[in-house]
């Protein structure tokens, strides 16, 4: 196959500095691809703007010079397993693409490649990521289900089923959304769900006699078995079953590519294309089809052109899906076969209001399937992964087996990212905060109430900030965490359902409830100490992180209980009904005088107090008096004082730290792919430190600095960009400051 070189010239790669950069385009019509023929991608790491929808794309392999380490010589291609299960994990600090026969591991956050995973865990294992612990991955060997720590390397058996030879997920499911499911195949042929944290095994289906192409585990734990035969009968088309493998009813008279989620106002949808439907709703002919599965009810959402193949992938419930359309006939731009939406990667609204076209895949058909993209998305719906050929075995002579795979960081739509399901109780440490600039200082909810009881004033106070993961915060009904980056801490709570309640027990004198607001946000009731002070609609339309939604001062310096209650309803302008849990920052008074009155409000909140300086005080790496230079990136994974931290491996990255006080030391991560840096203190520098271990440390003193004079000082760490001949990386991690008066 030979393409002519188009005569206009186009610049289609150029190279960006700033990343991500959103595109949003909604046109409906035909865009053909510039210079389809001719240019070839940039080299790994780097990334390009796709020349007709706008979108930043980063390179994040490069097989044809990565070392094959199971045969030897180099790869021919990296991609994304499929399009269904996630590469990404929880908090997009990770993600894994196929090296050929076995599996690689990635940075979340710069897309580098970091190791080859044991080769066990290979194409056929499965490997799917915990919900639970974003350095655990489940995979099967044999008949056993096992898991993969890839901070630590251990692996360990979770079960052995020895009533069977083997296992299989099939290839297309991938764990539940609560995080403790999963469903497997039992001998090509048993299909039943197994509940981790139960180690138990749920009834079996004996599909003997009935040929099926896959099974997928739904959001509330029921099973989609997706049949080989078409029709209307039992065992045709795909079919919904509880837990137990009990038939529930068909949703579908045929099979089709798919993924599963959590609608809007949380019901549970398989979005289908139904190009084999050989009874499609009216006008909906090769479409990308919503179906509810308590009611098997059908929506089109999008109508395609019948050259177009696609796959799909769902985030966990931001209201959209991923589509990427594949053209098997290769068309070329500029031809009646070059249609709308050909070879293109798109998202579809579940209401079918809108779909937006972020980039052209550049993939064409040279082989059987590798070419494919297979589009994945982050489980929050903001990272976005798919393979392509550029079709480089006609441009430079490659493999044609050849493929790479490209990222897109797409922005959050705001809406609720249920990472995870019910949950009855939720613990965890304690996160802190005594600085007034960390605390929340705004609110904008228009409901207010007000109680009176004994309280106590203060004249000097601290704020002390507890994440939704504090075992102060005990939870009944269902609640999903959420790991977006731009909750406090990096990390929320959430639910829609009704009576759903969080109870955070605190002694002090005033306390703020934090959330998040966004056009799907509902109506919560708040208890103050057993009684109801409070209905306040979280709804906002536009989305606001950490932000105060009820607020209550001058309380009796006692033990206290806030009670925050979903009620499951949202006002008329609101999309859904969630209601978060972000932190809760209590007041708690150092010297009082007695009082006679309370407020609480929602509307309203009070200033800061100054912190208790009596010992050291910790500052997040995040706090506003750190100011960043270069490139950093932030891990919610490892250990942390707050919950999170920054790291940096490019030269010259800089975090300058002012603060006032004695001494000062620098808390941060170590282990074995840690570099060097150096410090300064108001710009003399003081120290070049290694901060590479043979072990992992972790809340560790890479740096302390004393006797300053008690005035104001400038803490300043550069990033070399080197690191030990035992280190395998560069890496510079902050993780918090502590500060002596």
């Amino acid at each position: 196959m030979f393409y002519s070189v188009r005569s206009a010239f186009i610049p289609l790669f150029v190279l960006v500095s700033a990343f991500p950069v959103f595109s949003q385009v909604t046109s409906t019509g035909v865009e053909p691809s510039p210079n389809y023929d001719s240019y070839t991608p940039p080299t790994v790491g780097s990334a390009y703007t796709d020349p007709v929808f706008g979108a930043k794309i980063q390179r994040v392999s490069n097989a044809l010079s990565t070392p094959n380490v199971d045969a030897g010589g180099n790869l021919t291609w990296i991609v994304n397993e499929y399009s269904t299960p996630s590469p990404f994990n929880s908090d997009n600090s990770y993600f894994i693409l196929q090296h050929q026969s076995y599996f690689g591991l990635y940075n979340g956050s710069s897309g580098a490649y970091m190791y080859a995973l044991p080769l066990e865990i290979n194409s056929s294992s499965e490997p799917r990521w915990s919900r639970k612990d974003n350095a655990t991955l489940y995979y099967h060997a044999g008949n056993q289900l096992k898991s993969y720590n890839v901070s630590t390397g251990a692996t360990a058996v979770v079960h052995t089923f020895s009533e069977y030879s083997s296992i299989s997920g099939n290839g297309e499911m991938d764990i539940s959304l609560d995080g403790d499911h999963f469903v497997y195949c039992g001998d090509n042929r048993y299909i039943f769900v197994y509940q981790i944290s139960t180690d138990k095994k749920f009834n079996v289906l004996d599909t003997s006699g009935n040929a099926f192409d896959s099974m997928y585990i739904t959001p509330q734990n029921n099973v989609i078995v997706s049949w080989i035969a078409n029709g209307t009968t039992r065992y045709t088309g795909q079919e919904l079953f509880d837990s137990n493998m009990n038939f529930l009813r068909q949703i579908s008279h045929a099979d089709g590519h798919k993924d599963i989620t959590v609608d809007t106002n949380g019901d549970e949808v398989l979005i289908w294309t139904n190009s084999n439907d050989p009874q499609p709703i009216a006008n909906c002919n090769n479409a990308i089809v919503k179906i509810r599965l308590k009611d098997a009810t059908q929506t089109c959402l999008l109508q395609l052109d019948w050259s177009l193949a696609v796959h799909i992938s769902a985030p966990d419930g931001n209201g959209t899906v991923i589509v990427d359309t594949e053209a098997p006939s290769n068309p070329m731009p500029g031809t009646s076969g070059w249609v709308a939406y050909t070879n293109e990667i798109l998202q579809v609204k579940l209401d079918g209001s809108s779909t937006t076209r972020w980039a052209q895949h550049r993939s064409v058909p040279v082989n059987s399937y590798n070419w494919e993209p297979k589009a994945s998305i982050s489980r929050d719906g903001t990272r976005l992964l798919y393979a392509s050929n550029f079709d480089l075995s006609n441009i430079n002579g490659d493999n044609t087996e050849y493929g790479d795979t490209y990222m897109i960081a797409l922005p959050s739509t705001g809406v609720a990212s249920t990472s995870s399901g019910s949950s009855t109780s939720t613990s965890g440490s304690t996160q802190a905060s005594s600085t007034s600039s960390s605390s929340p200082s705004s609110s904008s909810s228009t409901s207010t109430s007000s109680s009176s009881s004994s309280t106590t004033s203060s004249a000097t106070a601290t704020t002390t900030v507890y994440q939704e993961t504090s075992s102060s915060v005990q939870y009944t009904g269902t609640w999903y965490p959420n790991s977006g980056a731009f909750n406090l801490g990096g990390s929320a709570t959430l639910s829609m359902e009704a009576n759903s309640a969080a109870t955070f027990a605190f002694t002090g004198t005033g306390v703020q409830w934090i959330g998040f607001s966004d056009p799907w946000s509902g109506i919560a009731q708040v208890y103050l100490d057993g009684a109801l002070t409070a209905t306040i609609d979280t709804y906002d339309a536009t989305q606001t992180a950490q932000k105060v939604q009820y607020t209550v001062s001058n309380l009796a310096n006692t033990s206290h209980t806030l009670k925050i209650v979903a009620t499951g309803t949202m006002s008329s302008s609101s999309q859904g009904a969630w209601v978060w849990l972000d932190a809760f920052a209590v007041t708690t008074p150092a010297a009082s005088t007695s009082t006679s009155s309370a407020t609480s409000s929602s509307s309203s909140t009070t200033s800061t107090p100054a912190p208790i300086t009596s010992g050291p005080v910790t500052y997040s790496y995040n706090d506003p008096t750190a100011a960043y230079a270069g490139t950093w990136y932030k891990n919610s994974t490892a250990p942390s004082v707050t919950g999170s931290s920054t790291l940096a491996m490019d030269k010259g990255s800089t975090v300058a730290f002012t603060f006032s006080g004695s001494a000062v030391s620098w808390i941060g991560y170590r282990d074995q792919w840690s570099g060097k840096a150096q410090v300064y203190i108001d710009g003399k520098l003081l120290a070049t430190v290694d901060t590479y271990s043979a072990s992992t440390l972790t809340k560790a003193t890479v740096y302390s600095a004393k006797n300053l004079s008690e005035t104001n000082h400038t803490l300043t760490i550069k990033v070399l960009g080197t690191h030990d001949s035992a280190s395998a990386g560069a890496w510079v991690w902050v993780d918090a400051f502590d500060v002596t008066p």
